[in-house]
């Protein structure tokens, strides 16, 4: 539970890096689709949120 945010974080960045590679390898226009790229930005941001609030439970 712990570590949470910063799998949310990892998933994002890898949705990041996979649409990116199969546009620029296979031509498949994923950059192009922004529900993709906003998905993964809503998934870091609350990968970074949910890390912070979860460290800062965790201290008390």
């Amino acid at each position: 539970m712990n570590k949470t945010g910063i799998i949310m974080i990892v998933i994002g960045a890898l949705a990041l890096v996979l649409s990116y590679a199969s546009d620029r390898f296979f031509s498949s226009g994923t950059v192009d689709y922004n529900w993709i790229q906003i998905l993964s930005f809503l998934l870091i941001i609350a990968g970074l949120v949910a890390h912070i609030l979860l460290n800062k439970r965790a201290e008390k």
